[in-house]
């Protein structure tokens, strides 16, 4: 059962996109708006392994940075990511649980949704990154109880609802770039026997580790063609990561490279006595930031 639930847990690793998109003249005032969950609320761990709310070292603060005089001569950072926010609960609803956004109460609408339209009706909006879905799948594998066959039927549904809300996002005037991210694959830590929430090291299983990769690329290429429906554009954090390379030689120490690359950049390989958490640490994202720089350096000034 563990097995078919962290398998599931890994689709938890979504998003792309597709065609670059222009950046429109900025005025002299501009906002760079990023939305999503605990990636772009920047989300740790704690001593014990057990998930921050959010820091200032997120890919979205970093990115700002780096941004800053670039794309805009007074950018601001309207951050409004939430860490375990669902699509439903980004539109102003509750999860499957009944439990709304964990920040609604600090969302001026009451809703990531809302405050995200507020801001581009003001109409200084000259970027916009999200990361919205992981959550979803992860609560798939709740529901379902680690049933493979009841959570891919929820990733259309998923799949739906990330549509609707960059839909909102076009729908609201917004025609300016939006970046989203594929995802690395905290999985493939089983290869080593890392499984998330769960402390110590177990016994390794490789099978895991692969399939759950096959997962990961496939609920990217499901993300892709949602996102570019709507003309945006991808950071390839899958690629960042090395997430597909199981071979061992960079360096030759009897671990994968995708895994080395993830032990290095989350906390996937805690110290003993402290659960895996498929969170990255700050060199983590650092490299998110870097990826989403690369696409935004493309955008004309």
């Amino acid at each position: 059962m563990r097995k078919a639930s962290t398998l599931m847990l890994v689709a938890a690793l979504l998003v792309a996109a597709t065609a670059p998109t222009a950046l429109a003249t900025a005025p002299e005032e501009t906002v760079y708006l990023s939305l999503g969950t605990s990636l772009a609320a920047g989300s740790q761990i704690d001593s014990e392994g057990n998930t921050t709310a959010g820091t200032g070292e997120s890919y979205t603060d970093q990115l700002y940075q780096r941004v800053q005089g670039r794309i805009g001569a007074d950018l601001q950072h309207v951050k409004l990511g939430c860490a375990g926010e669902t699509t439903d609960q980004l539109l102003g609803g509750a999860n499957v649980f009944g439990q709304p956004s964990a920040c609604a109460g600090s969302y001026l609408s009451g809703s990531q949704i809302g405050d995200a339209l507020a801001t581009i009706a003001g109409g200084d909006v000259v970027l916009v990154t999200i990361d919205i879905g992981a959550n979803d799948i992860i609560q798939a594998q709740n529901v379902c109880g680690g049933n493979a066959g009841c959570i891919l039927a929820q990733i259309p549904v998923i799949l739906g609802k990330v549509g609707q809300i960059v839909g909102m996002i076009r729908a609201a005037g917004y025609d300016g770039p939006i970046v989203a991210m594929n995802y690395y694959n905290p999985q493939a830590a089983a290869g080593i026997g890392y499984f998330p929430g769960l402390a110590g090291q177990h016994d390794p299983d490789p099978v895991l580790a692969q399939l759950s990769d096959a997962l990961v690329q496939g609920f990217n290429g499901g993300l892709a063609q949602v996102y570019g429906l709507f003309g945006v554009m991808v950071a390839d954090v899958y690629g960042a990561f090395n997430a597909g390379d199981f071979g061992d030689d960079k360096p030759m120490n009897g671990i994968p490279d995708n895994v080395d690359v993830l032990c290095k950049l989350s906390y996937m390989c805690p110290e003993e006595g402290v659960k895996a958490n498929i969170h990255l640490n700050k060199h983590g994202y650092r490299v998110l930031a870097k990826t989403f720089l690369g696409v935004v350096a493309t955008f004309d000034s």
